[in-house]
């Protein structure tokens, strides 16, 4: 592993790998049809449209407000054509003009270029500045390339905006809620009150009731072990941390938050949670709870993500807090 990530990030090899996957892509999916070269300036649109897994929500958005920073940067038009497994403007409306119309999508040979910049640093245990720096001298040497004044259709989960109040300020610049959404989190708002704590915990399948992926259930008897760790870590930050506090608990296990129900300094957001990259039903009410959980965590005092053994070490309660510069622990116990 050591000599392939000294491959990757020492000696270009990673860049290399980006224009493969890059090219076998555009056979794939763009024709060669010959079509009139436009004075319009040319376009870089983050895309979501379910021909490659762009990961979750969190992941999704690293990707869009990246590009977005290179676009201000630079100057150059951005779009957004988030359309899969639904539409991203069916919950976040957009501020600036990013939505994608019918007339900015030519999937042409001729007229665009698909770049695919996925993230690899966790796997090879780099550090996340370098990886960065990386990618975007890759993109940087393409857009310099494009002569042709090609539409780059990005795909890429990019972590670009490292700083809370960067990612905030570009965000906001971004997004409003819609209406339903707004409306949901005020509903969750009359249980929590305006101030509370927020808590995540990322089970995936260890618990037996979230489908992701190839991820396997633990054995009865440990669910019942690692429930009852987590719920006692959780005890111990309200005694001990936030004793007069009201606790928002999000998690994608159902189970584990059916168990908290004797807790009464706790609330949770009723509805089931899916995975964005394993659900691909084009449901409103499917989805938003992933939402509601993203903008209700961003908008607590605090925010933990709690991790043990047969748990995820997830990114969804890091881009939360960024959203509002709100505070974040992570705590391994």
């Amino acid at each position: 592993m050591r000599i392939l990530s000294y491959l990757l990030y020492n000696i270009g090899a990673l860049q290399i790998q980006y224009w493969r996957k890059s090219i076998r892509f555009q056979k794939l999916y763009y024709k060669k049809e010959n079509i009139n070269s436009s004075n319009e300036k040319n376009k870089l649109i983050y895309m979501a449209d379910g021909r490659i897994d762009s990961g979750g929500l969190a992941d999704r958005l690293f990707g869009i407000i990246s590009l977005y920073k290179l676009c201000k940067e630079h100057n150059f038009i951005f779009k957004i054509n988030f359309c899969s497994p639904f539409n991203l403007e069916d919950y976040f409306l957009p501020k600036y003009p990013w939505k994608c119309s019918s007339k900015d999508l030519i999937y042409s040979k001729a007229k665009s270029l698909p770049l695919i910049i996925f993230c690899s640093f966790k796997k090879y245990k780099v550090k996340l500045q370098l990886e960065a720096q990386l990618q975007q001298q890759y993109l940087e040497n393409q857009i310099k390339k494009n002569k042709n004044n090609k539409d780059l259709h990005i795909y890429t989960n990019a972590h670009w905006v490292i700083t809370p109040q960067e990612y905030s300020t570009l965000f906001h610049e971004l997004f409003t809620l819609d209406s339903r959404l707004q409306q949901a989190v005020n509903e969750n708002k009359k249980k929590t009150g305006n101030n509370y704590i927020a808590i995540v915990l990322r089970f995936q399948n260890s618990l037996g009731d979230f489908a992701e992926a190839d991820c396997k259930a633990i054995k009865e008897i440990e669910q019942k072990k690692l429930i009852e760790k987590c719920k006692k870590k959780i005890l111990d930050l309200h005694s001990n941390s936030h004793p007069n506090s009201i606790f928002l608990v999000t998690s994608d296990s159902s189970k584990f938050l059916e168990s908290l129900a004797d807790l009464e300094f706790v609330r949770t957001i009723s509805g089931r949670v899916v995975h964005m990259s394993y659900t691909l039903e084009k449901d409103y009410n499917l989805h938003l709870k992933s939402f509601i959980d993203l903008i209700m965590l961003s908008e607590a005092d605090k925010i933990y993500l709690l991790v043990t053994n047969y748990m995820y070490h997830s990114g969804f309660a890091q881009s939360a807090s960024f959203i509002n510069n709100k505070e974040y622990q992570e705590i391994f116990f």
